[in-house]
């Protein structure tokens, strides 16, 4: 192993987090998982991208085995010192090695495998919620003038979708086609969402792209501040309610000059120092979402009701197995308001006889009739 810095080294867990795969299916036994991180070198610091590519690698092995990246880390003689790093209740991290690091492209990737131990209250990460992502919308199209960012928001929801598609092992990411705002979100709207399978829905809004100072330095003379601020809302349609709200900001340096800058659909953009801060940001958005949703139970309404069987819209795309156990939840809706309703426990409880990518099949173990479920009624899926 090679040995990086004899200095003690603080990795703070606000690092930026970058876009290397987590590889759960080469966890090295019982409890190890083996991931890659990677980081980008800026002005020729090494040690810093080093330091956040160890602190990407090591959260991505943290959030594919349920638990969260709370605290600080120390790096003595490249080993990870375990007893400084503290994660939610969740899970235990009881000991990091660091594999190997390479260098490529103004990147460097670390490798390591964490040995993680999952407590009771540990998320099962084998089930999967929909999310529904509604592409960015960019309210600030008057300071989208200065470097031609009309299209940030599309663009912008692209790098989001693959940072969730990423950072999300217990999200089934989907693209919505049009942006979608809170006003929309009735009763109604939410009613159908929840029955096409789509428990949250992620609206953003960038409402902030203005420039600032010119910087204060002879030498930058050329450069002004430019700010970057994003609304997010977590939607849940089970709930009818907001679940998840914050504001996100960031700002970097611009040229005085646009002619000098890219379009925002080109690497070129996302590699100079406000595309990175902005992609850094929209990574901690999707870091975020995954926390918020990860310990969230899967729920699915049922689709049709056949005697001793119910169809529900979950599958295997959601993590679903046959022998898998499912919760019935009952749901009675005032005849005058059918926004309102009551839901009530079932004592029965269900096993999934036949499941495809999308939908199955489930049965009591008895066999006995279920006329007294209704279409419209819940499942939740008990994890084991």
């Amino acid at each position: 192993m090679k040995v990086w810095q004899k200095n003690k080294r603080t990795l703070v867990s606000s690092l930026v987090f970058s876009l290397a795969a987590l590889l759960p299916s080469q966890a090295l036994y019982a409890n190890w998982y083996e991931a890659t991180g990677q980081a980008t070198i800026e002005r020729g610091d090494l040690n810093s991208a080093r330091r956040a590519a160890i602190e990407d690698a090591l959260q991505r092995a943290t959030l594919f085995a349920g638990a969260k990246l709370e605290s600080h880390q120390q790096v003595i003689q490249g080993i990870l010192q375990h007893h400084q790093v503290t994660l939610s209740s969740s899970a235990e991290l009881k000991q990091v090695q660091l594999l190997s690091e390479t260098h490529s492209n103004q990147q460097v990737f670390v490798t390591l495998k964490a040995h993680i131990l999952p407590t009771a209250s540990s998320c099962n990460q084998r089930y999967r919620n929909a999310l529904l992502l509604s592409p960015i919308h960019l309210q600030a199209r008057q300071d989208a003038i200065y470097g031609q960012l009309f299209q940030l928001g599309e663009h912008s929801s692209r790098q989001l979708a693959a940072h969730l598609t990423d950072f999300g092992p217990s999200l089934l990411l989907q693209n919505h086609t049009q942006p979608l705002f809170p006003e929309q979100l009735d009763f109604a709207a939410a009613e159908q969402f929840f029955e096409q399978g789509q428990q949250f829905i992620l609206l953003a809004n960038i409402y902030d792209l203005s420039l600032g100072d010119k910087a204060s330095k002879f030498w930058q003379s050329s450069l002004r501040e430019r700010f970057f601020a994003l609304d997010v809302k977590l939607y849940d349609t089970f709930e009818r309610r907001v679940r998840f709200q914050r504001e996100y900001r960031t700002s970097s340096h611009w040229p005085d000059q646009d002619k000098q800058t890219p379009s925002s659909h080109s690497m070129a953009f996302w590699r100079m120092p406000y595309g990175q801060k902005v992609d850094q940001l929209l990574r901690a958005v999707a870091l975020d979402i995954q926390q918020e949703t990860q310990c969230q139970p899967l729920l699915a309404p049922i689709k049709q009701v056949r005697q001793q069987q119910i169809q529900l819209g979950l599958g295997t795309v959601h993590g679903l197995k046959a022998g898998d156990h499912v919760r019935l939840i009952q749901v009675q809706r005032d005849p005058q308001h059918a926004e309102i309703r009551r839901l009530v426990d079932s004592p029965l409880q269900l096993t999934i006889t036949e499941v495809t990518a999308d939908g199955a099949w489930a049965a009591s173990a008895s066999q006995q009739l279920l006329n007294h479920i209704q279409v419209g009624d819940i499942v939740s899926i008990i994890e084991r």
